[in-house]
């Protein structure tokens, strides 16, 4: 009989490229068997999955699914760092890319891609292949939805989100199942959903995305980056997969507790803290740049995740994968469709063509003549933000005067560039506006305004008829008898109807309404119409 040997070789994974994380007592040779055996998908390759993924392909994660239905674009890549400017060039689909990038970082894993946006349609059938889900889309539809099939299938979901220099992250439906009792513990009671946590979905109307307020890429960093952590240490802690009604065994205990510090630690007989973590990097005091909230847990009533004794008292039906397949769920229609304001009259709107004409028309372009341009041309007040007019395209000689300092301030926002003017005044335009202002001899051409006028629209010329027939485009090519049009421009023709109707009540409750005065309205579309319109035709297109 061959004698034993006197030292025992270590485990192969011991001296494998996860050994640093091995290390850790939370993880140990178990904990990364689990990560080796998991399938982990990730929902939006964008600033939040990016680093997800990087994570999650070296952390070791045995399948990694990739879910999106994007191209790389030049402008992803201050942020979403899984990406490449050859990516970019290319328009490589996300998922792809993503790919590519993190089999450069471990090609011993597997890769699976769905080149998809999440729909009612396909979600239950992809998730379906999966231990556990992360959530890095950027709207509350998918999210409703993505929860929804996570709960109906069981599977746990790390769902995060930022905006501008904020973010957020938490875990949901973890447990996914009720975790029994082992012998003398309490047992576990299921996680809860996104629903529990956001019974009611955003207002659509402050549903923005990071195109429009902006993002912070290194925010979308910490909070992917959290989020593949949270996933490893539900993973290592073997909380992503169900466990048997029967008690376990003590080498198996660790199973049972999504919190425990160590692989085979016993579960807590107290039940987890759900939790929201914040994240603001603008915080005022350092120290609140990371805050914690703790969450009620799950709703007895709530139509994903409930009891069924809970939903039938209040005559309520469970959502179920037949619900969600069969479409029968509307979620845009349940988290709501961002309609445009209609809060002018269509007397008080001109379209971005008829408007850009009497812009560039080269007969008001009356060089040393500035006053008489500002005459002809218009008052055109831009009511985005101050940074947001800063970067954008604007209209010459625009002047700027956010929206968020009209509604704070109402009327008087406008008295600044003298543009509301009392009897014994004299019409003025501030400096701001890089216009002369009149002096006595201008007043009878200049600011003095006429009735206001208005009328039905005649749908035959497409042209708005004032009362006495004359045309919106006569009125402002009308020289030294007509004053000049106000008009208000924002980036999609909604902001610049509320101020236009801020500036109009000023008018009314001043008792200026009486005053001559040019028309006064908003441009259809805003600057999205805008550059649509001012973007060179080819000919032959006959455009």
């Amino acid at each position: 009989m061959a004698p034993r040997p006197a030292l025992l070789p270590a485990p192969p994974l011991a001296s494998s490229r996860y050994n640093r994380q091995l290390l850790l007592p939370q993880v140990r040779v178990r904990g990364q068997e689990h990560l080796l055996n998991s399938k982990v998908l990730i929902i939006g390759l964008g600033g939040l999955g990016s680093p997800a993924s990087l994570y999650l392909a070296g952390a070791g994660v045995g399948t990694l699914g990739l879910m999106d239905g994007d191209s790389v674009e030049l402008g992803n890549l201050h942020r979403q760092i899984v990406h490449t400017e050859a990516a970019a060039r290319k328009g490589l689909l996300k998922v792809r890319s993503a790919a590519a990038r993190c089999k450069e970082l471990n090609s011993e894993i597997r890769y699976v891609l769905h080149e998809e946006r999440a729909s009612a349609d396909n979600i239950l059938g992809i998730i379906a292949q999966y231990d556990l889900v992360l959530d890095c889309t950027d709207n509350p539809a998918t999210r409703y939805l993505i929860s929804d099939a996570c709960v109906v299938l069981g599977k746990a979901l790390v769902s995060g989100a930022a905006q501008r220099g904020e973010g957020m992250l938490v875990v949901l439906d973890s447990p996914p199942f009720p975790r029994p009792a082992a012998a003398g513990e309490g047992g576990h009671d299921k996680g809860p959903c996104y629903r529990c946590v956001f019974p009611r979905p955003p207002p659509p109307e402050m549903v923005r995305g990071c195109s429009e307020i902006g993002i912070l890429g290194p925010v979308v960093g910490v909070i992917g980056t959290l989020m593949a952590g949270e996933a490893i240490k539900i993973i290592v802690a073997g909380c992503h997969v169900a466990v048997s009604s029967t008690p376990t065994s003590s080498n198996d205990s660790h199973m049972s507790s999504p919190t425990s510090s160590q692989p085979d630690q016993k579960p807590s007989q107290k039940q987890p803290h759900h939790t929201m973590l914040l994240y603001n990097t603008y915080a005022a005091d350092p120290r609140g740049m990371f805050r914690t909230v703790t969450m009620r847990g799950r709703k007895k009533d709530c139509l994903a995740c409930g009891d069924d004794d809970a939903l039938a008292r209040k005559g309520l039906s469970r959502i179920t994968a037949d619900v969600i397949s069969q479409g029968r769920l509307d979620y845009q229609a349940f988290c709501g469709v961002f309609e445009d304001v209609k809060v002018l009259g269509e007397e008080r709107r001109i379209g971005a063509k008829e408007f850009l004409e009497t812009q560039t028309n080269p007969e008001h372009n009356l060089l040393g003549e500035e006053f008489e341009s500002l005459r002809e041309k218009g008052i055109v007040i831009d009511v985005r933000e101050e940074h947001e007019y800063e970067l954008g395209a604007k209209v010459a000689g625009s002047l700027n005067i956010p929206l968020s300092r009209i509604l704070r301030l109402g009327g008087s926002a406008f008295d600044e560039l003298g543009l509301l003017r009392r009897d014994g005044d004299k019409g003025q335009i501030s400096a701001e506006s890089h216009t002369q202002t009149t002096d006595a001899g201008d007043e009878a051409d200049g600011f003095d305004r006429g009735p206001e006028q208005s009328g039905p629209a005649n749908e035959e010329l497409n042209v708005t008829l004032q009362p006495n027939g004359v045309t919106h485009q006569e009125r402002t090519q009308t020289r030294q008898s007509r004053p000049p049009p106000v008009y208000f421009v924002c980036p999609r023709g909604n902001d610049s109807q509320i101020a236009a109707q801020k500036f109009l009540e000023r008018l009314e409750a001043d008792g200026a309404a009486s005053q001559p005065w040019g028309w006064i309205g908003d441009v259809k579309g805003g600057y999205v119409a805008l550059e649509k319109h001012s973007q060179p035709q080819d000919p032959a297109s006959g455009l």
